[in-house]
This record gives C-alpha cells, structure tokens and sequence, in this order.
C-alpha cells in the first residue's frame, strides 16, 4: 500500500452526502489493454521516485510488474469532463481466497492485494478510497481479512508517515522484513466489512472467483 499520506475523513466510511446524484463517482476495474497497463507502470514510477526521495527503497520490478499482461492488475478511475478516465491508483489483485500461514486466523480464507500505489501530487483520499472497497470486496466475498504489504524506510528508526497514514485507515501492522532486493516491508491486514451503499460512490467492474482453496494454497498469481 504505497500511497499518498493526504488527510482522511475522520470516520473512514461511506455517508449519503458523499453519494453524488449523477451516479459513482469512481470506478474499480482490471487493466484490460498496454495503454492501461503503460499508464499504471507510469504512475508507479513517478510515486516510486517520490518515495525513494524520502529513503524508501523502491524495486524496479514494481514498475514491470505492471506492464505484463498476465497480471492481474486492478486501477482506480475517475472519469473526466471530457469523458476520459484518470488513473488515480492501481494494484495487483489475488482473487482466489486463501489461508495466510503465520497468521492468528491461518485457517480462513483471506483476500491478497499486493504494489498497492496511488498518484502523487493529487491531494484526494484514494488510499482512503482503496482501503473501503478491499474491505468491502473482502466481506462480500467471504474473506475474513486482507492482507497487503507497504513499503517502509531502510532505516527502522526514522518516522514512517505512510504507516502511520494507513494505521488510520484500519491498517494493522504485523510485522516487517528485509527483502532479497534490498526493499524494507511492513506486512498489514484489514479486517473485512461490508460497507452498505459504497458501490453509489465506487463502480466495481473486477470479477472475483470465491471458491475456498484447500490449506496451503496462496490462489492464482
């Protein structure tokens, strides 16, 4: 979840007056075409320069992730005036629940999201926007929680406003570790929650396939 550290609302849930008249606001949909895909990589970029800036260790891969079209890629849209979508935000989306080893509820299904990132500079609540409809998907689908990592600073000791930022939207840390390439994570979990009136204000256009795995099986990649 590496996403920009703008205010949230003071109760991070959905209320009639965020509900505009002419339909949702916002859109949740997978990456379908290299223009999506190219847009996506392009935004990790530039919130990965933004990040490393800070003494974030941010891995080249994260941005190619983006640019295979067997991933499955997810973004956050708005539509324009001029009828065009802005990418606000995008991530790699795990579909099948699975257990999550190491774990105090291992045993229950859990859904993954994984390079979580939001467009820099924009100022709008998209972490915010993201973590509503994780959660929300989460419970409608039978998951108990979902589960993500972030990236944090080389150095465990200085402050760390992005976890911070994503404790207040629900985010619970579990843990951290170095990766092979250098990246310092935190892993986190969300609890799941239905959040009734929520697809007013985002359009959920992802498919999902809800079928439990047996133990041990991490679902399709």
């Amino acid at each position: 979840m590496n996403t920009t550290t703008s205010p949230k609302p003071t109760n991070p849930t959905t209320t009639q007056n965020e509900h505009p008249s002419t339909g949702p606001q916002y859109k949740m949909r997978p990456l379908r075409t290299d223009a999506d895909r190219a847009a996506a990589a392009a935004l990790v970029d530039d919130r990965s320069r933004q990040l490393t800036g800070r003494g974030i260790t941010m891995p080249h891969r994260h941005i190619t992730a983006y640019r295979d079209a067997r991933a499955q890629s997810v973004g956050l849209y708005k539509d324009a005036a001029d009828g065009e979508e802005i990418l606000l935000g995008c991530l790699m989306l795990h579909r099948r629940l699975a257990p999550h080893p190491g774990t105090e509820d291992e045993d229950k299904p859990g859904l993954e999201i994984s390079l979580a990132y939001t467009a820099p500079g924009l100022g709008e609540r998209y972490g915010w926007l993201i973590t509503l409809w994780a959660s929300n998907v989460a419970a409608r689908t039978g998951a108990t929680r979902v589960h993500a990592e972030a990236s944090s600073p080389t150095n465990s000791d200085e402050a760390d406003p992005l976890l911070d930022y994503l404790q207040s939207l629900g985010w619970l840390v579990t843990g951290t570790n170095i990766t092979g390439d250098g990246e310092r994570v935190a892993h986190l979990h969300l609890n799941a929650q239905e959040r009734n009136g929520l697809s007013s204000l985002i359009t959920c256009a992802v498919p999902f396939d809800t079928a439990r795995p047996a133990h041990g099986d991490r679902g399709q990649r």
